[in-house]
């Protein structure tokens, strides 16, 4: 399966990759229910991610990246067509779960397909980022129209319809695309995987990493809400320029941590990104707060990248998926703690707290990476040393 033949089911999948977690919280408390809950709702996708990438991850091993690829496809076409119909919050889980699944499969795919080519992890996945992005603007604009001629919530039925049915459209497309064979990975010997020291340390900085941004996370869109006023629309605003700008710097983006250094690019954005934090607490003005949003999102995006990247480095192809899965559990268990200490603290001590827990705890995180995160010439002694075990 060629790279250039993953652009138009990816774009097509991605149609609501934007809007979704922008509606989301918006629809949820239409039905009536609070920030906290909507938090809790995260968390608990969080919760079965964790139980899902430890079976996810050595499956996609097992089998060619096309059909990881496919069962991505109709994952996502599966929990689209369910957000159609969802009418409580039980259902909405439902689909969110649904919606992991696919995200889990598509990133094991991606990266074994990256793995396989020898080419360098964060540009090779900002590329497969900007295809998405493309998708993500077409959605935005597909959402526009739909929600100018429907009501909020009947709107919300059409759209995930619509996307429902684009998806099922990239699943045919993909279906009858040729596939192509990883001899490099059949013939390869199985083993259970065992992280090195320094993967192990790579996984328990980004545990934290997690925890600490979702307390911030969680709260983006209830708090343009409640502290501006911002009606659907101007929170669309604030996507527009990121949304514009990612598919053109994404594959850059993802060149700065393989040129400048993993380790470099990890402790510069985070600094830029807790600074940031500080500014979006304090802004007085709806403009200020997108232009400081989207700043922190490239910044944030190339940490993403390079945690990736130094994670992966050396990792052996036949073993990818299932490593990579261990190491984004971390994600999860972090965006499952942090997603709920973000919502109360919320609801219970104030909007901009938030913001400001999550500055700090930035700050003073940061020294821990140190020791945490191994230098380019930490890790090319292991990468030659065969640090990443199999058994």
């Amino acid at each position: 399966m060629k790279h250039q033949q993953l652009t138009i089911p990816l774009m097509l999948i991605s149609l609501p990759g934007i809007f979704l977690w922008v509606l989301l919280p918006i629809y949820i408390k239409e039905l009536g229910y609070s920030t906290f809950q909507y938090s809790l709702t995260v968390s608990i996708l969080s919760f079965t991610q964790i139980l899902l990438k430890l079976v996810l991850g050595k499956v996609s091993d097992r089998y060619s990246r096309h059909r990881i690829f496919l069962c991505a496809l109709l994952c996502c076409t599966a929990s689209y067509f369910i957000y159609a119909s969802a009418t409580n919050l039980s259902i909405i889980i439902v689909a969110t779960i649904m919606n992991g699944i696919a995200g889990i499969l598509l990133t094991m795919a991606l990266i074994g397909l990256i793995s396989d080519s020898n080419q360098k992890l964060g540009q090779q996945m900002g590329a497969f980022s900007s295809k998405q992005q493309i998708g993500r603007l077409a959605g935005v604009g597909i959402c526009y129209v739909v929600l100018s001629s429907y009501e909020f919530v009947h709107g919300w039925s059409m759209l995930f319809l619509i996307c429902g049915v684009a998806s099922l459209l990239g699943f045919m497309y993909t279906l009858r695309s040729p596939e192509i064979p990883n001899k490099e990975i059949t013939n390869e010997k199985k083993g259970k995987v065992k992280l090195s020291n320094g993967q192990r340390k790579i996984w328990w900085f980004n545990l934290c990493l997690s925890m600490i941004s979702a307390i911030s996370g969680i709260i983006f869109i209830p708090y343009m809400q409640k502290v501006y006023g911002a009606s659907i629309e101007l929170i669309t605003v604030v996507f527009l320029v990121p949304m514009i700008i990612f598919p053109f710097v994404s594959a850059k983006l993802g060149r700065v941590g393989d040129q400048k250094g993993y380790r470099r690019t990890i402790f510069v954005s985070i600094a830029v990104c807790s600074m940031g934090a500080l500014g979006l607490a304090f802004s007085p003005s709806l403009l200020l707060f997108a232009i400081i949003c989207t700043v922190m999102d490239l910044f944030s995006t190339a940490q993403e990248y390079a945690l990736d990247g130094a994670f992966i480095k050396g990792t052996p192809q036949a073993h990818i998926g299932d490593a990579f899965g261990k190491f984004s559990i971390s994600n999860n268990l972090g965006g499952m703690v942090g997603a709920a200490v973000g919502g109360y603290i919320f609801d219970m001590f104030g909007s901009n707290v938030p913001y400001i827990v999550f500055a700090v705890m930035m700050l003073l995180f940061l020294p821990f990476g140190l020791y945490l995160i191994p230098s380019s010439k930490e890790q090319s002694r292991a990468g030659k040393n065969g640090k990443s075990s199999i058994s």
